[in-house]
């Protein structure tokens, strides 16, 4: 696949850790070959205040707004990933949002959480769970499923 340039940043920079980057990678080429994204900031580019809480994956341009973008994947290694599961994940997710908001040194208008899923399923059991999340978790955050096929390598990537 030919990334962008700005992908292949995301791509050779170091992160924050974790197996993500092949998610994150693809979720910056997603946006920015679906909406014209913009990369401002890598990971460990962006600033804050107090340090050592949870941060965003990357900060973009999506038509003339600054966003914050977190990225994370709904799976479950052994047995069948439930609502409860999705729930669980996304409410993690948005606390560290809403953290990463609050003390961010940047000025984003808005914070996407994108969270990639590997069939139908999946994607209705993470909607039925964000629909009874309470409001002030959403807050400021745009929950945005992409549902990939043939993809394994997004997330079981070593």
């Amino acid at each position: 696949m030919k990334l962008s340039e700005a992908a292949d940043k995301i791509w050779s920079v170091p992160n924050a850790g974790g197996n993500s980057v092949i998610s994150e990678v693809l979720s910056f080429e997603t946006f920015h070959k679906c909406f014209h994204a913009k990369l401002l900031k890598t990971e460990m580019e962006v600033s804050y205040f107090p340090e050592g809480g949870s941060i965003t994956d990357y900060v973009c341009e999506l038509f003339g707004t600054k966003v914050g973008v977190s990225v994370t994947r709904a799976m479950k290694y052994r047995g069948e990933y439930t609502e409860e599961d999705a729930a669980t994940l996304l409410m993690k997710k948005l606390k560290g949002v809403n953290q990463a908001n609050r003390n961010t040194l940047e000025k984003w208008s808005k914070q996407i959480l994108h969270v990639w899923v590997q069939n139908k399923e999946t994607a209705n059991l993470v909607t039925r769970a964000f629909h009874r999340l309470p409001g002030d978790l959403i807050s400021n955050t745009v929950v945005i499923i992409s549902r990939t096929r043939r993809s394994d390598f997004i997330f079981y990537n070593p």
